[in-house]
């Protein structure tokens, strides 16, 4: 049963009946309209009822603006559950929105914002003075897509809840992000590297060469605990990583991906950790009660058990090879090196992939694709040496 109603001049309600409460009273859905005349009004009504019937209509919150959905909304409901997005996402984003974002579109309705606006949030990020670090140039394009990405997460959340009709950065395509060519260390720079930290403290040298055998990331390797380790296989398992949020300090994640592996690690690497062990377990029984993490026992931590900070790895990785005169690389990049490394070795790639913890072997395919394509020349010149020395032989 649909019905219209006068409201004022060009103006009327729709009402359009969707149900029965238990006694008897009609559930009504409303909507007002402008119209020319009644004609009019009942073949908007006849679109709404259709709407209805179809479950594709919405009923708009015309008052919230996007600044309120925020805060209100996305940011209690979705963003503080762990479930939806990690600590550093949930940062970024915030970051992103309150320091681009808000300021430009938060006082529009929701109902308001059109994809053209997106577009010209897009288009303005690529225009120079856009940093926000006081330096000159302008963002790349990794940085645009993530402010995209930002925007376009607090948007879906507004269609998936039906606060609008549908998200108005479907429509908007991000630039595309290159994947740059990894930096890493050859055999030789790997060998003085070994050679330099012989210098250095015991722990600093097993953390650097896990790093490299075992491709994990800086915030897997700083979540690393002793019961991770099986000394009997030599394998160790990744299913933690360390993050730390502003305001809370470091707390413990699922990896990325939540890409849970066990990899197995070279004998010399092994016997290293055990001899580590030794020392980090006298520690513990020297701090007793002391112990700043009583329920966890990590193999790179202070001596009262709080682990190292995984920004405190890059931050002692940059001192040291200045220090040593050292080519400097990220230490991210380490990952890369230990990858490259194995495809040179002829590994196979699915292999690989597993090692790292990518979701798909395509991803390992992109990051390593030039990597891959030069190992495989390599082998072709290996049958260009055999045939020539066949043809030779006749």
């Amino acid at each position: 049963m649909a019905s219209i109603e006068k409201r004022g001049k060009n103006s009327y309600r729709l009402s359009v009946v969707i149900g029965y409460e238990s006694d008897g009273t009609p559930i009504r859905e409303r909507k007002t309209v402008k119209a020319k005349n009644p004609t009019e009004a009942r073949k908007l009504l006849t679109l709404f009822e259709a709407e209805i019937l179809q479950g594709q209509y919405v009923q708009i919150e015309e008052k919230m603006t996007l600044s309120r959905f925020f805060e209100k909304e996305w940011l209690e409901k979705y963003a503080n559950d762990s479930n939806n997005l990690t600590p550093d996402t949930r940062q970024n984003y915030i970051n992103i929105m309150e320091k681009r974002v808000l300021p430009k579109y938060g006082h529009m309705k929701l109902a308001d914002l059109k994809t053209i606006h997106i577009v010209n949030f897009m288009n303005d990020l690529k225009k120079d003075g856009k940093r926000l670090d006081g330096k000159e140039g302008s963002l790349s394009p990794s940085t645009i897509a993530n402010c995209y990405r930002a925007f376009n997460n607090v948007l879906s959340r507004a269609a998936e809840w039906k606060l609008i009709k549908e998200n108005p950065a479907v429509g908007v395509k991000p630039p595309k992000v290159r994947i740059k060519k990894s930096d890493v260390y050859s055999d030789e720079e790997v060998s003085k590297l070994l050679s330099c930290l012989e210098e250095k403290p015991f722990h600093w040298k097993v953390l650097i060469l896990l790093a490299i055998a075992t491709g994990a990331r800086e915030g897997e390797i700083a979540a690393l605990e002793w019961k991770h380790i099986d000394f009997e296989k030599g394998t160790i398992d990744i299913e933690q990583s360390l993050t730390e949020v502003v305001g809370e300090g470091v707390r413990l994640k699922t990896t990325k991906n939540e890409r849970n592996r066990k990899v197995s690690i070279p004998d010399h690497v092994v016997a290293m950790l055990k001899k580590l062990k030794i020392q980090r377990s006298h520690e513990k029984l020297l701090v007793g009660d002391m112990n700043q993490w009583p329920n966890h026992f990590f193999i790179f931590a202070n001596e009262f058990g709080k682990p190292i900070r995984p920004d405190s790895i890059s931050q002692w990785w940059k001192r040291f090879t200045t220090k040593y005169k050292l080519r400097h690389i990220r230490f991210h990049e380490l990952r890369h090196t230990s990858a490259t490394f194995l495809i040179n070795a002829g590994v196979h790639p699915k292999v690989i992939q597993e090692r790292l913890g990518h979701a798909d072997i395509s991803t390992t395919m992109n990051v390593y694709g030039h990597v891959l394509y030069e190992a495989d020349q390599a082998a072709a010149n290996h049958f260009d040496s055999f045939f020539s020395k066949k043809g030779s032989e006749k």
